[in-house]
């Protein structure tokens, strides 16, 4: 006997091979991207990391024309503003470059002199110290190029290198012309003031040559119980405008060395009440003011900036800003170990500090701390450029 179906019973369906692999089929694949949206995707690709540039250049020919045409390049930075931070020099060892990205931007290349130290990077160029000479080079470009150390009547303790070009905004100096300001000891034995006075010099790279020297004489106090072997420190000036800064030494009685530009003249500033040269830095605290962060040995970092309002006394005096416990936020626990300031990053606003398990920097806009390298306690120089790998 056969069953009939019920009508309450579900309808028999009969599921065939193509309708199964229709339902397994893959969705539909995302529309293509059109030549007006690549552009605007790699531009917000992150600069400080060079790789991140460069892989996309790998995966097809529209891309790589993209990114290594000019104009692109030139919105790229504009994007992004400052040049980011591609690593650092030790200021107080042989001039090996240290990156802070995952891949070095580039290779010391192998110089055909003996460099001394570096004494400065800015604007996309270092300055060396030679034996009898200086050296400006530009890693991006490669271009050296030579400064006559032997035609400058000072005895050279610190200098810094800045972008000459009229109206450059200083995101892509590259081959234009440069100044180097150099400060040091007067080399004239017949002066009375020979060994309490600092000089300072103006090299133009559009002229070739150094304009005279101008000098101020110093209160030193050659007596001290523990005299430094310079005046003029070797860690790293600030340029504030028409203004470069260097730190003297404790001798000279913690102070700042001022040198203006524009009117070509020495002054010197008073550091902040209780602050000495151990563990500064200088930098812009913007509205074209001069700031500073300092150590101490509690492990607080303490941010400064100069006063646009004189006391009575006709002086500009110190404002501090903030203090950051560098225990607290450095990603390491660091117990019984000096912790100090040993440089700062224009323009990323980042300070490095250095302790006893290593190198660290920390963002003063976001907090965040990063180890960097090894152990390093002399000043250290930044070097901040953009630089897209394959583009040289």
């Amino acid at each position: 006997m056969v069953a009939l179906a019920r009508s309450s019973d579900p309808p028999v369906t009969t599921q065939t091979l193509a309708d199964h692999d229709h339902a397994m089929a893959a969705p539909p694949p995302p529309p293509e991207l059109n030549d007006d949206v690549i552009p605007e995707i790699l531009l917000r690709l992150p600069p400080d990391e060079p790789a991140s540039l460069f892989r996309p250049s790998l995966a097809c020919k529209p891309w790589r024309r993209v990114l290594s045409d000019p104009a692109f390049l030139r919105r790229y930075r504009s994007f992004h503003r400052a040049p980011p931070l591609l690593g650092f020099f030790d200021g107080n060892k042989s001039p090996d470059f240290c990156p802070v990205a995952a891949a070095s931007p580039f290779s010391m290349p192998a110089f055909d002199c003996i460099l001394q130290y570096v004494l400065d990077c800015r604007h996309g160029r270092v300055l060396f110290q030679l034996t009898e000479d200086l050296l400006v080079w530009d890693p991006i470009t490669g271009r050296r190029e030579d400064v006559p150390e032997q035609e400058l009547d000072i005895l050279l303790e610190n200098a810094v290198v800045l972008c000459a070009a009229a109206g450059c905004d200083h995101r892509d100096c590259h081959g234009g012309p440069f100044l180097v300001v150099g400060v040091g000891l007067a080399t004239d034995d017949d002066d009375d003031m020979h060994d309490s006075s600092v000089q300072a010099s103006v090299y133009s790279s559009q002229v070739g040559a150094w304009q005279p020297s101008v000098y101020l004489q110093l209160e030193v106090d050659f007596d001290a119980q523990y005299p430094w072997d310079r005046l003029i420190l070797r860690s790293s000036g600030a340029v504030v405008g028409d203004e470069v800064y260097f730190l003297l030494s404790p001798d000279a009685g913690n102070k700042i060395l001022k040198y203006n530009l524009g009117r070509h003249c020495l002054s010197t500033i008073d550091l902040p009440a209780n602050v000495d040269c151990w563990g500064v830095a200088l930098m812009p605290a913007g509205d074209g003011l001069l700031g500073l962060a300092s150590s101490t040995w509690d492990s607080s970092l303490y941010l400064w900036s100069r006063l646009k309002m004189l006391n009575a006394e006709g002086v500009a005096g110190w404002v501090q800003l903030r203090v950051i416990e560098m225990r607290a936020v450095l990603p390491v626990t660091i117990t019984d170990c000096k912790v100090r300031v040993i440089g700062y990053a224009e323009g990323v606003n980042v300070v490095f500090v250095g302790t006893c398990v290593g190198t660290f920097t920390i963002n003063l806009e976001s907090g965040l701390a990063r180890k960097v390298s090894p152990t390093v306690y002399g000043p250290v120089l930044p070097f901040m450029s953009f630089y897209t790998p394959g583009t040289k």
